[in-house]
């Protein structure tokens, strides 16, 4: 069996992940996709494990 090893991101990669999602959209003026969706809740549920409760209350 194999043992797949993630990567854990930084919550500021994850950030930059989740801004590059909503700049792709609106530059095309459009909507997140139902796949874009996805990834973005699972990023943002990434992100929330990153970060520190304190932080997560600015942003």
């Amino acid at each position: 069996m194999s043992h797949h090893h993630r990567e854990t991101l930084s919550a500021e990669a994850l950030n930059d992940a989740i801004r590059t999602l909503w700049v792709r959209a609106g530059e095309q003026q459009r909507s997140l996709t139902a796949d874009e969706q996805r990834i973005y809740q699972v990023l943002v549920t990434a992100w929330a494990e990153a970060t520190p409760p304190e932080q997560r209350l600015a942003a």
